[in-house]
């Protein structure tokens, strides 16, 4: 091939070149310019496309990442709200708990008011009935009414009452009401020692009195009116005895019987 051809070939084919990549330009400055147009658009506008990876929509995958967050938030909080709800379990329990409590004291302090209640009506009968006499003092049965061998004079002979057995100085009552007869005091009195007699009156067909024998002490004095559960004294050993009781007798128009018949009532 000539020079003289070869050049214009030469000359053609860059222009050829010159003008593809001017219409590429263009093109592109004109797609660039209509995108900025259509993400101006105001929201009646179509939507815009979703952008897409390998052809799936993203837009699912950015709500899934959100659900998952929300999840690992709620888990997180889940600890506090599994205490507080613990909490307001355990304060209602431990309310229940005292309420139980207090109800249960109540119950009981009902019963023990209601055992007193039913002591004090007992008392109170007791008190008024003259024919049941009261337990002269605290203590067990020692000697009972009947004839016995007598530890000090070594005979037989009736033991004319019952020996209730006690401390020295603790209290003797008046089994019933009446009228201190008697109130020796400061002597042996024939082996009964300090000693006080009640006249009780008449308890159905006999003229009853009642004896307190042995006493340290003599509270009453003769012609003073007593009532039942009134102290008289307190329990000794003086006169004939050998240790610290009560002997208690009961008369019946002047005759010693079995206190039984008055105190097992």
């Amino acid at each position: 091939m000539r020079p003289s051809e070869a050049e214009p070939q030469t000359t053609s084919w860059i222009r050829s070149r010159v003008l593809r990549g001017t219409v590429a330009a263009l093109a592109i400055g004109t797609l660039a310019t209509g995108l900025a147009h259509t993400a101006s658009r105001p929201s009646s506008a179509a939507p815009v496309p979703q952008p897409t990876i390998g052809g799936f929509d993203t837009s699912a995958m950015e709500l899934r990442d959100g659900g998952v967050s929300r999840d690992a938030a709620n888990r997180a909080q889940a600890p506090n709200v599994l205490a507080q709800a613990r909490s307001t379990a355990l304060a209602e329990t431990a309310q229940e708990l005292a309420d139980e409590r207090e109800a249960d004291a109540l119950k009981a302090r009902e019963k023990s008011l209601d055992a007193v209640a039913a002591k004090i009506r007992e008392q109170s009968k007791l008190l008024t009935d003259q024919s049941s006499f009261l337990m002269p003092t605290a203590g067990g049965f020692d000697t009972r009414f009947g004839p016995r061998l007598h530890p000090i004079l070594h005979y037989y002979k009736l033991h004319n009452g019952d020996d209730i057995g006690g401390a020295c100085g603790q209290p003797i009552w008046a089994a019933h009401d009446g009228v201190v007869i008697k109130a020796a005091m400061g002597g042996y009195n024939g082996g009964s020692g300090n000693n006080v007699r009640l006249d009780a009156g008449k308890i159905g067909k006999h003229e009853v009195e009642s004896a307190y024998l042995h006493m340290t002490s003599i509270a009453v004095k003769v012609g003073q009116k007593v009532h039942k559960g009134e102290l008289l004294g307190t329990v000794g050993s003086t006169g004939l005895s050998t240790a610290c009781h009560l002997h208690f007798s009961v008369y019946e128009d002047g005759k010693a019987v079995a206190p039984k018949k008055y105190l097992g009532k």
